[in-house]
C-alpha cells in the first residue's frame, strides 16, 4: 500500500523558527566596512565532530561549526564555499543515520527551506 499525501499549505519562516528548537539555530555575525551584521541560520546536518548551518538571508550561505580535535571544548567556525564540501556532510550525516542513539542527523529543517523557499528568503 502507498500513501501519498499533498498539503497545499505552507509554514511562514517566523512561526517554524518559534517552534524549532534552541539546539537547531544560531545567529551568524559577521563583519563587513565596519558594519555588524546578523542572520539567523538554522541547522540541517549534524555529524559527531561538525554541525552545517545554512543562513537565512536572500543569498544562502553554509556554515560549519567543528569541534577541535585537540580541544573539544572550542569550536571553529567556517564559511563552506565549495559547495562539494556542503554535499559531503549532508552525505556524512545521512550515512550516521536519523534514528535515536545515532550520531548524525540530516534535519527536517533541510525540508522545510526546500518546500518554502520563496517564505525562507524573507526573514
Amino acid at each position: 500500500m502507498t500513501l501519498v499525501v499533498y498539503c497545499d499549505m505552507s509554514l511562514d519562516l517566523e512561526t517554524f523558527l518559534q517552534h524549532t528548537p534552541a539546539a537547531e539555530k544560531t545567529i551568524i555575525h559577521t563583519q563587513k566596512r565596519n558594519q555588524h551584521q546578523q542572520f539567523p541560520a538554522l541547522l540541517i546536518a549534524q555529524t559527531p565532530s561538525q554541525k552545517l548551518f545554512v543562513t537565512l538571508e536572500a543569498q544562502r550561505r553554509y556554515v560549519t561549526h567543528t569541534i577541535a580535535e585537540d580541544n573539544p571544548d572550542e569550536l571553529e567556525l567556517d564559511f563552506v564555499e565549495d559547495y562539494a564540501e556542503v554535499e559531503a556532510i549532508l552525505e556524512d550525516a545521512g550515512l550516521y543515520g536519523v534514528h535515536d542513539g545515532e550520531v548524525g542527523i540530516v534535519y527536517h529543517n533541510l525540508l522545510f527551506l526546500l518546500m518554502n523557499p520563496e517564505k525562507s528568503a524573507e526573514f
